[in-house]
């Protein structure tokens, strides 16, 4: 099938049996936990809307040639000038976002823009996934470092260079700091805010949004400065609440397209 097909179907499948999975009782949780008055009507559009772009997700990596091929019709990149202020500014970027749309289509929009990436990368499960996967964003000239100790010294070598890095901070972390995520204490992932503090980088929030069946707008914001007053842990709480601002500003605009199964408030949160 072609990327657009095999993706409609994949959509319709999910979408008619993902609600009655179990797995959907944690995406109403989570929605309800975070807006508690929201109607059940509501709830069951995104919890279908969450399924949907959910089952193109895959369908995408495997198609991501074609999708590279065809990306002047399939990705539209708002915030150009952004780029030029992050690329003429003379500091290295950390370029970050959430698991909404395909973030994939970041790294294909910023190559388009020769902005030269460097990605630290947890491998997958199954290691034939995994090599697929990487295959496929090697195939992008993106350099690929392992997370790890030898990963985050490399990272630090990048950011002290002329080369950028994404990453994903929408996710839990039990060792990070603990800053509001949609209203609701979460702990999250400090990295982000002590990086760039350390190498004087500027952070640079992009979102993805799915407009239709693999076609995606990149939205890249102004780059922003961490705050840095000399009190190092103050500084990190603070450019991490501002980091999640922005990603829980997108969530509330198109929260069917974040990943809401994962328990990214842990046990009881508070609001």
């Amino acid at each position: 099938m072609s990327v657009d097909r095999s993706s409609n179907f994949l959509a319709a499948t999910c979408k008619l049996l993902g609600p009655s999975l179990p797995a959907s009782n944690r995406i109403r949780e989570n929605i309800q936990l975070v807006w508690p008055d929201i109607s059940q009507t509501r709830v069951e559009e995104i919890v279908k809307g969450v399924w949907d772009n959910f089952a193109r997700v895959p369908n995408e990596y495997w198609h991501l040639q074609q999708i590279r091929k065809d990306q002047d019709d399939r990705i539209e990149i708002v915030g150009t000038e952004n780029l030029e202020l992050l690329r003429h500014s003379g500091k290295s970027g950390i370029i970050f976002t959430a698991h909404m749309g395909n973030w994939e289509m970041i790294t294909v929009a910023l190559q388009k823009k020769n902005l030269p990436l460097t990605v630290v990368y947890r491998p997958a499960n199954n290691p034939l996934v995994d090599a697929c996967i990487r295959d496929w964003q090697r195939a992008g000239d993106v350099e690929l470092v392992m997370k790890g100790r030898d990963g985050a010294r490399r990272l630090i070598e990048v950011l002290n260079g002329e080369r950028h890095t994404i990453m994903l901070v929408d996710v839990r972390m039990n060792d990070g700091v603990r800053v509001p995520f949609l209203g609701l204490d979460a702990m999250t992932p400090s990295a982000p805010a002590a990086l760039a503090l350390r190498s004087k980088s500027l952070l640079v929030p992009v979102r993805t949004e799915r407009t239709g069946s693999a076609h995606f707008r990149v939205t890249v914001e102004k780059p922003w400065q961490p705050v840095s007053t000399g009190n190092r842990a103050a500084d990190i709480q603070e450019t991490m609440t501002w980091v999640n601002g922005r990603i829980s500003q997108w969530i509330e605009e198109r929260p069917e397209q974040w990943m809401w199964l994962h328990r990214r408030w842990g046990k009881n949160p508070v609001r």
